[in-house]
């Protein structure tokens, strides 16, 4: 076909979701032998190029690179109290193993690397290289069929036709000079808004401010896709008044500093006293609700891990600090309250009740061992071990945004939907701008989503652009 646009396909990101939707459909023109325009927008330069997909080590919750984990959707929904959209998850288990397998063939190699969960109640499959590995790899597979990836330009505004189908791209490049691009089809995917403060204020609230993305792509991620989106009609999905949160080392400022060691030590507030039960359960279903709780309970919304020595002796227990900065540690309790600049008469008499708390038991720290801390408030469910062999040594912990929940509603092709409930002709969306997440964030989940809506959106797509006609789910 002789084109009429500028672009028939204009992908906004390139990250996971991105890369993988500009290959898709390039791939799927190449298919139907048709000759399509297609390109990637991206904010950043070349050397930040693919927002968090950049930084994230890529958990994935499947056994292998051909089935997900156990009670996958049955997760999913649960987590969401059955808000998130059934079908849309149901997709997902069933297109997981083949996208899988189609970055495989690509050559994102997979496996069950050491992560920073000392303990895990489901699997987390990693692309070797992480996120990188995988925009590098579709970046460059998607350039040699031909898509160009345009850096330091920021899409501002879609605009549409008569029929009321995208017709219009207004970009933004470097210098600040706009131009305005006829396309054919869209493809959302440029992250949500963590990067943006008006928005994090708007939908997370007071203080919002203060919850620094997880790593530095999250500042490229300003909104701007969903803004658009909503602007033209598109119907909303997801939790906008929340995130994905972990606990980090606020002192660290590399990316996606965890502080996941907590379950084998106490946390303590500003006044030095316990706030929750470290051990409820394995680290991977427990980190986000404690990091929100820092975030949204706390004084200073800062919390300190209180431990000794014998965390040393915990297998493998680097992999839980991911952060750079070293632990701060005093000889007596009284001179690590000090340090931290909370009181220590409060602390020492935290940490001797909670030592005298501690139940006897065999203490094992790569599984739920039941070792309680009884009769206090808040108890301890597992890994309840005294906090006695100086030198104590602490680490500050905050809230980090991983990536916020609220987005736009798409089918299972990655169309957006109005709010009247029709798909917006040309129109699409796929990764963090499209909306899925409600409640507790179920790992493992989120990169898996991008790759196989990104995939999805760019090959329908081509068939609308081709067709000239809605592709329907």
């Amino acid at each position: 076909m002789v084109s009429k646009f500028d672009y028939d396909i204009v992908v906004i990101g390139c990250g996971v979701a991105g890369t993988s939707a500009a290959l898709a459909a390039a791939e799927q023109a190449q298919f139907l032998n048709e000759k399509l325009k297609i390109a990637i927008l991206e904010r950043s330069d070349f050397d930040h190029r693919g927002g968090n997909s950049r930084w994230t080590a890529s958990y994935m919750r499947m056994k292998n690179i051909y089935e997900v984990a156990d009670n996958f959707v049955e997760d999913m929904l649960a987590f969401s109290e059955n808000y998130s959209d059934r079908r849309y998850i149901e997709t997902l288990a069933q297109e997981a193993g083949p996208t899988l397998q189609w970055v495989n063939q690509h050559g994102v190699e997979f496996d069950y690397l050491p992560t920073m969960f000392l303990t895990s109640s489901k699997p987390r499959l990693l692309p070797i290289g992480g996120g990188r590995a995988i925009i590098d790899t579709l970046a460059r597979k998607a350039g040699g069929l031909g898509v160009d990836i345009i850096y330091e330009a920021t899409a501002w505004n879609i605009t549409l036709t008569e029929e009321g189908a995208v017709g219009g791209l207004n970009i933004r490049v470097k210098g600040g000079s706009s131009v305005e691009l006829k396309v054919g089809a869209v493809i959302l995917a440029a992250g949500g808004f963590q990067g943006n403060q008006r928005m994090m204020a708007q939908y997370i609230g007071r203080d919002a401010h203060k919850i620094s993305p997880v790593c530095e792509g999250g500042y490229f991620n300003k909104g701007e896709a969903i803004e658009m989106a909503l602007s033209i009609g598109a119907k909303s999905s997801g939790q906008f008044d929340t995130f994905h949160a972990e606990p980090v080392d606020p002192r660290s400022k590399r990316e996606e500093a965890a502080v996941m060691l907590f379950p084998y030590a106490i946390l303590v507030d500003q006044n030095g006293k316990r706030f929750l039960d470290e051990g409820k359960t394995t680290i991977d279903e427990y980190y986000e609700e404690v990091a929100r709780k820092i975030y949204q309970d706390l004084p200073g919304q800062v919390a300190y891990m209180i431990s000794d020595q014998n965390l040393y002796k915990i297998p493998n227990y680097e992999r839980g600090l991911e952060t750079d900065k070293p632990a701060i540690e005093a000889e007596s309790l009284s001179e690590l309250a000090e340090l931290l600049g909370i009181p220590a008469e409060n602390l020492e008499a935290t940490v001797q009740e909670f030592n005298a708390a501690v139940q006897d038991g065999d203490f094992h720290p790569l599984e739920k061992d039941g070792k309680k801390a009884v009769g206090i408030t808040p108890e301890k469910s597992n890994w309840a071990i005294p906090i006695t062999t100086g030198p104590f040594i602490a680490y500050p912990v905050a809230c980090a945004n991983v990536f916020t929940n609220g987005g736009i509603a798409t089918d299972i092709n990655g169309a957006v939907f109005s709010n009247d409930e029709e798909t917006i002709p040309g129109l699409y969306a796929a990764g963090e701008t499209a909306g899925l997440y409600y409640g507790k964030y179920p790992g493992g989940t989120s990169v898996l989503r991008g790759l196989v809506y990104g995939k999805r959106a760019g090959a329908h797509a081509v068939s609308y652009v081709v067709e000239g006609t809605k592709v329907e789910a």
